[in-house]
């Protein structure tokens, strides 16, 4: 079923941190069981001076600076490219060095061209790839994973859908069907307190639509507990051994999430599953 998918992207971003990557590995792994081609790109932030007074040695230290990342930038995709040969994966190789704004206009224009884009979960509360997850899935039009460190090979046997009858959910599951229909199990989960549960049944007008197209789907309500909907969710995927949770992406911004708080934040900073995001 995994045809379906013919071109994946997968994302990272240089910032001479020396952070591994899961997504790599996952991105291939997801590419080689699709038989789909997938395309590399490691970029690198490069550093800009704004001001024409700065002296020569900080212009000289600036410069080393982006030098030395896009050498680790070019080291890291030839690596890449060894790794997706070994794997039988045809690939082609992208390396930007960009300042912030064009590396995200780079990395959005490429996603709306390709099936879906991998990148590595991001737990620190600002850096380069977390503005890049929030551009992937809210302007790319194109669906996101997010791969949590150590998850390293693409698995989509059981999955979980976050289902809040909205929109954006109900992209996120229009866009993961050839997934959903590769699962042996796939449960959707509506969270919500106890006296909504009692009156309605959210999943239940999706699971015959499900059903339909060949999935093996099941329905379960549950009662949110501390930790708020995405630790409920969270709980529930690791208790059932999931290997994606499927979600819409909350439509306001993730800078005004790590200010405000909210859902879409607390599942990418503590998710220990991939995340498949829409919007």
């Amino acid at each position: 079923m995994l045809h379906h998918i013919k071109s994946v992207l997968i994302g990272m971003t240089e910032e001479g941190l020396d952070e591994p990557s899961s997504a790599l590995s996952y991105g291939i792994s997801l590419a080689r069981q699709a038989n789909a081609h997938a395309t590399i790109q490691a970029s690198s932030l490069k550093v800009v001076m704004g001001s024409a007074f700065v002296s020569s040695v900080a212009k000289g230290l600036v410069n080393d600076h982006n030098r030395r990342l896009r050498q680790l930038a070019e080291e890291w995709a030839e690596r890449a490219r060894g790794d997706a040969s070994a794997a039988g994966v045809t690939c082609s190789i992208e390396t930007p060095h960009l300042a912030y704004g064009d590396l995200i206009n780079s990395f959005v224009t490429q996603a709306r061209v390709h099936d879906v884009s991998v990148l590595d979960a991001e737990t620190a509360t600002i850096n380069a790839d977390r503005g890049l997850i929030e551009a992937l899935v809210f302007n790319s039009g194109r669906p996101v994973i997010v791969v949590p460190p150590e998850f390293d090979e693409f698995r989509c046997q059981r999955i979980i859908i976050a289902w809040d009858a909205g929109a954006r959910a109900a992209r996120a599951v229009s866009d993961a069907l050839p997934l959903l229909k590769t699962a042996e199990s796939v449960e959707i989960i509506s969270v919500g307190n106890e006296q909504d549960l009692e009156s309605q049944i959210p999943g239940a007008e999706l699971a015959p639509h499900l059903a339909r197209h060949g999935v093996n789907v099941s329905v379960k309500n549950l009662v949110v507990r501390e930790g708020g909907i995405a630790g409920t969710l969270q709980e529930q995927a690791i208790m059932t051994n999931a290997d994606m949770i499927v979600m819409g992406a909350f439509n306001r911004s993730l800078l005004r999430e790590w200010i405000l708080g909210g859902v879409t934040q607390s599942f990418l900073q503590k998710s220990k599953v991939p995340l498949f995001m829409s919007y």
